[in-house]
Parts: structure tokens; sequence; C-alpha cells
């Protein structure tokens, strides 16, 4: 049923969507994590940071869409900038540790963890500004 209100995440009571306005809006988020994805593995891969595998493009690719889903879904009630940096700090420092576990300490992981929040922002804009979907948690 067409603009049908249901309660999502923890605290259902305090945000309702709906339910088709939530969908777009992850998967709008998903696709600019791929498109964000393509960007690092661009460079990662360019730069000579990590040697090509298809494992690694497929991990690259996956930890920026977990990151536009995590974006997507956010319950966070942030400006729409701070909820993107945020969630892609967090989400993203799963790829700053697979960095670490590779590469090995050195300046690569603490950038990567603060590229991390620009990506962030990056899907963030695109889904909230460019496409003019909110998050959930603004929908009131």
């Amino acid at each position: 049923m067409p603009g049908r209100i249901i309660h999502i995440g923890a605290g259902a009571g305090y945000f309702p969507a709906r339910n088709e306005v939530t969908m777009k809006r992850i998967a709008i988020a998903i696709l600019f994590g791929l498109v964000a994805g393509a960007i690092c593995a661009s460079g990662v891969f360019y730069g000579g940071i990590l040697k090509f595998s298809v494992i690694t493009l497929i991990w690259v690719l996956l930890n920026r869409a977990v990151m536009g889903f995590a974006i997507g879904a956010s319950g966070l009630k942030l400006h729409w900038a701070w909820n993107g940096i945020v969630v892609g700090l967090i989400v993203g420092s799963i790829f700053s540790y697979f960095l670490f576990m590779n590469v090995g300490m050195g300046l690569l992981p603490p950038i990567n963890f603060l590229v991390n929040g620009l990506f962030g922002l990056m899907i963030e804009f695109f889904t909230t500004v460019v496409f003019k979907q909110p998050s959930p948690a603004r929908a009131k």
C-alpha cells in the first residue's frame, strides 16, 4: 500500500518513515558506495599501494557498498554531512584495519581512515542533496 507509514530502526517510535522512500535511499547510497569503491580501487591499484587481484577488488567494492548501505540505513540524528563522515569513519575503519594487516603500519592506514570520512561524505551528499533522499531520522 503506497504511502503507508511503517516504523524502522531500534527506536522505531521516534522516526517513522515510508518504506518505499527508505528503500530508495538505501539503493542510491549503495550505488554511490560502489562508485566510491571504484574510485578507491583505481587509486589503490594504479598508485601501486596494493597489487591487483580480483579478491582485493571485490573486498574494496564490498567495503564501500557496505558503507553505502550503512549510510542509507543510518538512523543517527545528525546533519547529513556529519552522518556521512561518522558512518564513513566507522564502517571504513574495517578497510583501514585490512590495510594495516596487509601493508603494515605506516602512514597509509591512518590516511585511509581519514579518507573514509570523505568517501562517507561523498556518498551522503549524492544520496541526500543530489537525489533528495533524507535520512529516516530526519523524516518526521
